[in-house]
């Protein structure tokens, strides 16, 4: 019998400890990136991620800094920034303290706002040579 109860303790503990947003939100999260006109090239946080549109898949636990590049366009820099889950409070409402502590340490209790970009590039504006007087 004490074997048993040893055993139930055991799992129970193995099951607090994983948390709800790490379970339903995941460590990543997907984000739509577009642009206007289409083709611009994607770097997020320095690091290349191919053209527009696409979906890139990134992780939740920091900010990102996004930027697009395209010739004859300006550069256009976003950042994608933190939001607090609403499933990593459920965890609190439920008194799961190991859930909450393992959603913190991976970042899944966070969603990236926006979770779509859509931007449209402005042209490089010409600048006129100066006229000798």
């Amino acid at each position: 019998m004490k074997k048993y109860l040893v055993l139930f303790l055991l799992l129970s503990i193995m099951l607090y400890s994983f948390g709800c947003s790490t379970i339903i939100n995941t460590t990543t999260q997907v984000v739509e990136v577009k642009t206007t006109p289409p083709n611009a090239k994607i770097s997020i946080n320095g690091k290349r991620f191919g053209t527009s549109p696409q979906y890139v898949n990134i992780e939740r636990g920091i900010n990102h800094v996004i930027k697009f590049e395209l010739d004859g366009y300006e550069l256009y820099e976003t950042q994608l920034t933190q939001q607090m889950s609403f499933w990593y409070w459920v965890n609190a409402f439920n008194g799961f303290l190991p859930g909450m502590l393992v959603d913190w340490y991976t970042g899944s209790m966070y969603n990236l706002m926006p979770s779509n970009i859509d931007v449209e590039l402005s042209p490089v504006k010409l600048t006129e040579p100066a006229k000798k007087k």
